[in-house]
């Protein structure tokens, strides 16, 4: 068995990464702080739930922005193998 992820595998790997990056994206959590404000919050602190919200929110986004990056450095991966020549020579 190959130990050694081929230049498609990487692309389908990349493919997966950018599908997740855009499922965070769209997570309807995202908008929630602008739904949330002293008039749905019981509790000592509207405010501090709204920036728990915010936190969350960015912590989502910096995740999708950082399966982004990955899916690209898979993707350059991909493109260096393909350029590696087809006929390396075979330890026997």
């Amino acid at each position: 068995m190959n130990a050694t992820p081929t230049a498609e595998q990487l692309r389908e790997r990349a493919t997966g990464l950018r599908a997740l990056a855009r499922r965070l994206q769209q997570l309807r959590v995202l908008s929630l702080h602008h739904d949330a404000g002293p008039d749905t919050w019981l509790g000592p602190s509207p405010h501090r739930c709204v920036d728990a919200m915010q936190a969350i929110r960015a912590a989502l986004l910096a995740d999708a922005d950082e399966l982004l990056h990955r899916a690209h450095r898979l993707e350059r991966a991909a493109a260096e193998l393909d350029a590696l020549p087809k006929a390396l020579p075979t330890a026997r």
